[in-house]
C-alpha cells in the first residue's frame, strides 16, 4: 500500500520532469534551428557579397582547383561560372605568370598561408591579356591544415600601361637629353649642378663626375661673375632668360656660350632651382668677327671700286672726246683728199688713202663698242615684264630685211615672257640672234630657234642655230672680251658681243652657257635670276 502511494507520487513528478526536459529540448532545437537559419542567412549574404562585389574574387582548394569565382571575375575574363569551376586557377595565366606561380608563389603560399600584391597576367577568353595584382589568404581546418584560399585581384592593366608609357617616355627623354648636341644642366636653389648631360661636360673638357655638384658660377669667366649672380637672383624671382656668356674650360681656354635658363618650381610654388640649355657658339662668334673684318674690307674695296668707276668714267670721257677728235680729223681729211685729188692720184696712193679712211671708221666703231661694253655694269636695272617672243620676232624680222635672199627657218616659242630690263634684254637677244644668223650663213637652209626649257627648277631661255658651231674644249674663252673662236676672215666681228651678253645676264642674277659641236651648230642658254 505504501509502495503504491510512493509510486503514485513519483509518476507526476517524473512526468513533470520529462515535460520540462522535453520543453528544454524543444527550446534547444528552436535555438539550433534559429542558429542554422541565421547561419544560412549569413552564408546567403556572404555568397551574395562574394558573387556581386565589384572585385575579382576566386577561391581554390588544396589542389589549386577553382571552387568559386565572383561575378566580376567572370565578367572581366569573359567566362561563365560553369566554364571555370573545377579548372586550375593557373590555366588562366599567361605562360610566364603560370611558371612564376607554380615555382615561386604557390609553394610560398602553402607554407605561409598568404601572399600580397603578386603581379600576374591573366588571359581573357578572347585572348586579350590583362595585368592584375593578386592577394590571397588561406582557410584552415581544425588541425591547422590549409584546405582552401580566397584571393582578391585588382585589374591594373591601365595603370601598368601608363607605367610602361611613363618609362618609355622617360627613356625617350633621357635618350634625347643624352644625345642632344646642346649642353643641358639642372641646378638647385644655390646654383649647384644636380644634373648635366655628357655634351655639357665635353664642352668644358671634363668628365661628368668632375662637374656634378659644383656651382655653375665656377665655370663662368671671373669677370662675368657679378652678372651671372644677378641672373641667378632674377631666376629666383621667376624670370626666364636667354643670354650669352663666357665659360672657362678645364684647360683654361674660353668658350662663348648661349644660355637659355628657366626657373623650376616645387609643388608649393617655391623656387626649386634652374634648368638650362647651353650651346657652344664660339664658332659663330668667331665667324661674326670674321664677317665684321670682311665687311670692313668690303667697304674699303667698295670705295676702291667707286674710285675706279669714277676713273673709268673719266677715261670714257677722254676716249669719247679726246680720242674721237683726231679720228674725226683723219676721217675728214681722208675723204677730202679722195674727193679733191682722187681722180688724179696714183692708184696705189689712192688705195693707201682709202685704207686710212677705212681704218679710222673701224677704230671709231671699236671705240663705240668699248664704250658700250664699259657701260653694261653702270646704271640701275629697270625690270619689267618683257614679251620675249615678240622681241625675238622683231629682231628676226630686221635680220631678214638685212639679207632677204637667204633661206632661213625661224622657230619661236610663243608667249614667252621674262622679268628683265627691256633695253638690256634687247642687247642680249640682238647679240645671240645676230650670232646665230651670222654663223649659220653658209648653210643652204639656216635654222634658228628660240624657246624656254626647265633647268634645275628654273626657266632657262635658249637660242639655237645649225651653223658653224665650235669646239667645246675652247668654251672657256667664249665670253672673254676680244676672244674669238673663228677667224675674222671667216666671220666678221669685234669679239666683244658675248662678253657684253654675259655681263648683262650677270647683272640680272642669271647664268649663261653654251653647248656646241663643230659644223653642227650651237645652243646658248641663259637664265635671268
Amino acid at each position: 500500500m505504501q509502495e503504491d502511494v510512493t509510486m503514485g507520487v513519483d509518476l507526476p513528478t517524473q512526468l513533470a520532469r520529462l515535460q520540462a526536459e522535453n520543453a528544454a529540448l524543444r527550446r534547444g532545437l528552436e535555438e539550433q534551428r534559429g542558429a542554422l537559419e541565421r547561419l544560412a542567412e549569413s552564408e546567403k549574404r556572404f555568397r551574395c557579397l562574394y558573387n556581386d562585389t565589384p572585385v575579382m574574387l576566386h577561391s581554390i582548394d588544396r589542389n589549386g582547383f577553382l571552387v568559386g569565382v565572383s561575378n566580376y571575375w567572370s565578367e572581366v575574363l569573359g567566362y561563365t561560372r560553369d566554364e571555370v569551376i573545377g579548372r586550375r586557377s593557373t590555366e588562366f595565366l599567361t605562360e610566364d605568370s603560370r611558371r612564376y606561380a607554380q615555382q615561386v608563389v604557390l609553394p610560398d603560399f602553402f607554407r605561409t598561408g598568404f601572399c600580397r600584391n603578386i603581379e600576374y597576367q591573366l588571359v581573357r577568353k578572347n585572348g586579350e591579356v590583362i595585368d592584375v595584382l593578386l592577394s590571397a589568404s588561406a582557410e584552415r581546418d581544425e588541425a591547422g591544415n590549409i584546405v582552401s584560399s580566397l584571393a582578391v585581384m585588382t585589374d591594373v592593366t591601365e595603370w601598368k600601361a601608363a607605367e610602361r608609357a611613363l618609362r618609355e617616355s622617360e627613356a625617350r627623354y633621357r635618350m634625347i637629353v643624352e644625345t642632344s648636341q646642346e649642353g643641358i644642366v639642372a641646378a638647385d636653389p644655390t646654383g649647384r649642378l644636380t644634373y648635366l648631360n655628357r655634351q655639357f661636360a665635353e664642352m668644358l673638357g671634363y668628365e661628368i663626375c668632375e662637374v656634378m655638384g659644383r656651382p655653375f658660377l665656377e665655370f663662368v669667366e671671373e669677370g662675368l661673375h657679378g652678372e651671372a649672380a644677378a641672373r641667378q637672383k632674377s631666376r629666383e624671382e621667376g624670370v626666364s632668360e636667354h643670354y650669352e656668356t663666357i665659360l672657362v674650360r678645364k684647360d683654361g681656354s674660353r668658350v662663348w656660350a648661349s644660355v637659355s635658363a628657366i626657373p623650376v618650381r616645387d609643388a608649393r610654388g617655391g623656387f626649386a632651382g634652374s634648368f638650362a640649355m647651353i650651346s657652344d657658339v664660339t664658332r659663330r662668334k668667331q665667324a661674326a668677327e670674321e664677317i665684321e673684318v670682311l665687311h670692313t674690307h668690303l667697304s674699303a674695296r667698295a670705295l676702291e671700286l667707286e674710285t675706279a668707276n669714277e676713273e673709268l668714267e673719266a677715261f670714257n670721257y677722254t676716249v669719247s672726246h679726246d680720242l674721237r677728235r683726231p679720228l674725226t680729223a683723219i676721217n675728214g681729211y681722208s675723204q677730202v683728199v679722195l674727193e679733191l685729188y682722187g681722180r688724179s692720184m696714183d692708184p696705189q696712193c689712192k688705195e693707201y688713202v682709202q685704207e686710212i679712211l677705212n681704218g679710222s671708221i673701224k677704230m671709231n666703231n671699236l671705240i663705240d663698242t668699248l664704250l658700250n661694253f664699259s657701260r653694261r655694269y653702270s646704271g640701275v636695272l629697270q625690270r619689267e615684264t618683257v614679251d620675249m617672243s615678240g622681241l625675238v620676232e622683231e629682231i628676226l624680222a630686221e635680220l631678214r630685211l638685212s639679207d632677204p635672199q637667204r633661206r632661213v627657218v625661224c622657230v619661236v616659242q610663243p608667249d614667252v615672257q621674262a622679268d628683265a630690263d627691256p633695253q638690256l634684254l634687247r642687247v642680249v637677244l640682238d647679240n645671240l640672234l645676230g650670232n646665230a644668223w651670222k654663223y649659220s650663213a653658209r648653210k643652204e637652209e639656216s635654222r634658228l630657234e628660240f624657246g624656254v626649257v626647265e633647268h634645275q627648277g628654273n626657266e632657262a631661255f635658249f637660242v639655237r642655230d645649225n651653223g658653224a658651231g665650235f669646239d667645246m674644249s675652247r668654251a672657256s674663252s667664249l665670253f672673254k672680251p676680244f676672244q674669238r673662236l673663228h677667224d675674222v676672215e671667216d666671220f666678221k666681228g669685234t669679239g666683244i658681243g658675248l662678253a657684253s651678253v654675259q655681263r648683262i645676264i650677270q647683272r640680272h642674277g642669271g647664268l649663261i652657257w653654251a653647248e656646241a659641236e663643230p659644223g653642227k651648230g650651237a645652243t646658248f642658254f641663259f637664265t635671268l635670276g
